[in-house]
Order: structure tokens, then C-alpha cells, then sequence
């Protein structure tokens, strides 16, 4: 047992890099990510694979239901891969012309990115790509590419300090702390999607701490067969709040942190713990709305018709007295 909890399940991720250009600044995010890998996280291994090859998509080269064998290695480096990790620029606001043909040629039947984890992160001018990275996630929907959330990585490469050496490498050590987050996240979110379980002796505060990762990551162990059950069973049992059926630890110490801070918030603003709002008790309320309006509407009308008779008295007394006594009018 203690081995298999010092044992780290190791991801492998596909590298693709939306630029052909030589001293590219979003290949050099990339080189860096493959050192940190090396020296400073473990459990990691990042595959660089260059699309540049990549004939344009044409389906007059797939014959017999067979791509070009250069296709047919690039598919089957994205197949063995556990999540991707994009690295591009942004063109025209949009998406790269070699990292789309290099998506769509991945992407023919069958799908060799679907299920899997992903993450992107650009190099640009203004937006640091920000525009670009929206395009690629709305193409992995289709895809049924999962990208993490936070943290994103937009890297404005043109201001001060430099963020580049002249080959094209990272030197900015603001920026290198934010790769370094990113690849914690994907490593947590490719782990959590081959359902690995997290180590409750290093992590138990985790519910409490989702979405902060720290720079050293959790402790994490490789999922065993039959320890993790489905995360939220929909049943009927489980909705009631039976536990006969069985469901992930940290599910469960949510659902009841869940509970007790409803309960005790109704408790405290609304006054609900010993009150019962019944279907007669509304029919009560809407009795009492409609008589409540019919007075309202009574007391109207009579007005208006004390008004209308001081009117007509206040009319006949300037007429047949030629004087207008306002005391005997309003009397």
C-alpha cells in the first residue's frame, strides 16, 4: 500500500505548436514546458510533434480508408497521447492555418483527440492571443477535447521587460510561474478524467480547495479498480440522501458542508426551521389578496361619489344664490 501511495501515475502530452516559424516564441513556450518536466515536475512527459509535414487536408489522399503514412504517424502520436498541449499565436483574431489543418487532419474518423484532456496557451501582440484561444476551444467541443479552465495564459510578447531572448526562449520569470501552473493543472485534470483518485493523506482539505493549486500539486495515486465509484449517482436512494450506494469521498463531505450551510442560512434569514407552507396556507393568502383588493376598489368608488355630489351642491348654490358658500358645500 505504501507504494503504490508514493507512486505517481505519469501523463504523456502531446505538444503542438501553431507556428512554422523558426524562432517561433510559441515554440519556445513549449521547449520551456519540456524542461520544467524534466527538472521540476514529475509525472509528465511531453511529446513536441512537428505539424509542419502535415500535407493540407485533401480526402483524395485518403484511399481505401488509409491516410498518407506522414498522417498516419502524426494520428497515432495524438492516439497514445493522455492530453494535448497547444502553443499558438493568433492570426487574423483567429486560429493558425497549420494548427487547423493539423486539428482537422486529427480529427477524421475516428477522432484520435476525443476524451482527452487539453490546454493552450499563445504568444501574441495586444491580447496576448486571447481571441485565437476562444476559436480553439469552441472547436473542441466537437472535437470532445476537455480544456482546462484556469488558470489561461495570454503572453503579450512585444512589452517591456523582454519576455524573450533572440532565440526565441523564455526568460521572463513571471511568465515561466504561469507555465508552471498551467502544466500542474493539466496534469491534475488529465488524472481526474482517467478517474485517479486523489491521496486523502495529503490532500484532505481539497474540497474546501478546488481551483487553487499550489506549485507543487497534489499528491496524487494512481486509481486501482473499484476504489472509485461514479462521482454522483442520479438515483433515487442518493437524491433522498440514503447511503446505500456508494460514491467518492470528497462527494460526499461536499454534499453535507452543502447541506449544513443551507440549513443553517434558512435558519438564520428566513426563519423556515419550524414553519410549514402548505397548500392551504396559500390558498389562504390568495383568499385574503382578493378580498383585500374588492375593499380597495369599494372604497374607491365611494369616493368618487362624495366627490361628484360636492360638486353638484358646490353647482346649484352658485346658481340659485349667486354666492358659494364652501362650508354648507362640503358639510
Amino acid at each position: 500500500m505504501e507504494a503504490m501511495a508514493a507512486a505517481k501515475p505519469v501523463i504523456k502530452v502531446a505538444a503542438l505548436c501553431g507556428s512554422l516559424r523558426e524562432g517561433s516564441y510559441n515554440r519556445g513556450l513549449l521547449r520551456y514546458a519540456m524542461e520544467l518536466t524534466k527538472e521540476e515536475i514529475d509525472g509528465i512527459q511531453i511529446d513536441y510533434i512537428d505539424i509542419s509535414p502535415l500535407p493540407m487536408l485533401n480526402t483524395d489522399l485518403e484511399v481505401d480508408g488509409k491516410y498518407p503514412p506522414v498522417v498516419e504517424a502524426f494520428r497515432q502520436r495524438i492516439l497514445v497521447a493522455d492530453s494535448i498541449l497547444f502553443a499558438s499565436p493568433e492570426y487574423n483574431y483567429s486560429v493558425t492555418g497549420p494548427l487547423k489543418n493539423a486539428i482537422d487532419w486529427a480529427s477524421r474518423s475516428p477522432n484520435v483527440f476525443a476524451n482527452k484532456a487539453a490546454a493552450i496557451v499563445s504568444v501574441a501582440g495586444s491580447l496576448g492571443g486571447a481571441r485565437a484561444q476562444y476559436h480553439y476551444r469552441q472547436i473542441g467541443v466537437y472535437l470532445d477535447l476537455h480544456f482546462i479552465n484556469k488558470p489561461e495564459f495570454f503572453l503579450n510578447a512585444y512589452e517591456s521587460p523582454a519576455k524573450f531572448d533572440s532565440d526565441g526562449n523564455l526568460i521572463d520569470p513571471a511568465s515561466k510561474k504561469r507555465m508552471k501552473k498551467v502544466l500542474l493543472a493539466l496534469q491534475a485534470f488529465t488524472l481526474q478524467l482517467q478517474g485517479c483518485n486523489f491521496n486523502l493523506s495529503t490532500t484532505s482539505e481539497f474540497p474546501r480547495r478546488i481551483g487553487r493549486l499550489s506549485e507543487e500539486g497534489h499528491g496524487l495515486t494512481p486509481c486501482t479498480e473499484g476504489s472509485l465509484a461514479p462521482p454522483f449517482p442520479a438515483s433515487t436512494r442518493y437524491k433522498l440522501g440514503r447511503t446505500s450506494e456508494t460514491y467518492d469521498w470528497s462527494d460526499l463531505e461536499t454534499c453535507n458542508n452543502e447541506r449544513s450551510v443551507l440549513s443553517q442560512f434558512q435558519d438564520e434569514h428566513f426563519r423556515l426551521k419550524n414553519k410549514r407552507y402548505t397548500p392551504n396556507a396559500r390558498e389562504r393568502m390568495y383568499k385574503f389578496g382578493l378580498v383585500a383588493s374588492w375593499m380597495f376598489f369599494l372604497i374607491v368608488i365611494m369616493l368618487n361619489y362624495r366627490v361628484n355630489s360636492i360638486e353638484d351642491a358646490c353647482c346649484k348654490r352658485n346658481v340659485f344664490s349667486g354666492s358659494l358658500d364652501l362650508w354648507v358645500a362640503y358639510s
